[in-house]
């Protein structure tokens, strides 16, 4: 055992260290980020591998504008636990903070995957999509070239194209009810050649990340399906609600309640 790691073991060094992070944080929550940093790397000259002071320095950076550093520390967060759902919601953050809105969706979802109860992420996911398609501008001559109509949007690109859909479509949009949307999105990236075949920064392809995804919205669609299938309702039911003008009542947040408690 090294000396820094013995040093690290001792109860002294976990009171300080402890005490550099809970100064870190506080500094961080009044905005004073410069001596936020400080105590988060003099906090990790004791822990050098601590994910969680680095997601704060990482929070810090942010704030700060230097989101090259932001992503930096971001990543260091992952490295020895890639599940970690704060150190991908920084990461993506800092994906979007440098403009890589298209990383950042990815990573987004990601986090939502692991953290469907996490508001942060599904947030994420609407800004960063706003942004590509804010940022999106392709010549008509372009527009003929892209396969399946990918990004072929008016020029206030409000709403998106009404489509006819598959029965998987069908089913997919029945039950994953408001993250249907997402995964229509998710498939139009798939789509795109030029971008399902870069990496992210950690080497990852692309298009396995994006399909990785998809797999799990539709995964989830299934076992709603299985949890909850369609009924047929009684002609006596059916004539009673004919007389009524009145049809049976759903809720089309119902599915995305299940899948937030299904975690």
């Amino acid at each position: 055992m090294s000396e820094t790691e013995s040093e690290c073991k001792s109860p002294k060094t976990k009171g300080v260290f402890s005490t550099l992070m809970a100064d870190g944080d506080w500094l961080l929550l009044k905005g004073e980020c410069e001596k936020a940093v400080e105590r988060y790397s003099t906090a990790l000259t004791l822990k050098p591998k601590d994910k969680y002071c680095f997601v704060g320095r990482s929070k810090c950076y942010l704030k700060m504008g230097q989101y090259e550093k932001a992503l930096r520390d971001a990543e260091a967060s992952l490295q020895e636990d890639q599940s970690f759902f704060e150190g991908l919601y920084q990461k993506a953050e800092a994906l979007y903070c440098l403009g890589e809105f298209e990383f950042a969706l990815v990573f987004y979802h990601q986090g939502l995957k692991l953290r469907p109860q996490v508001h942060e992420f599904q947030l994420g996911i609407h800004k960063a999509q706003e942004a590509i398609e804010n940022a999106v501008t392709v010549s008509a001559a372009v527009k003929q070239n892209l396969k399946g109509g990918i990004l072929q949007k008016d020029a206030k690109m409000t709403t998106a194209k009404k489509l006819h859909v598959s029965k998987t479509e069908k089913k997919s949009k029945k039950y994953l009810g408001e993250f249907y949307e997402d995964r229509r999105y998710l498939e139009n990236l798939l789509k795109d050649e030029a971008l399902v075949k870069g990496k992210t920064r950690n080497g990852e392809q692309l298009q396995d990340v994006i399909q990785g995804c998809l797999t799990y919205l539709d995964d989830c669609a299934d076992f709603w399906n299985q949890q909850k299938p369609p009924r047929p309702q009684p002609k006596d039911s059916q004539r009673q609600q004919s007389k009524r003008g009145k049809t049976p009542a759903h809720s089309s947040s119902e599915p995305a309640h299940f899948l937030l408690k299904s975690q």
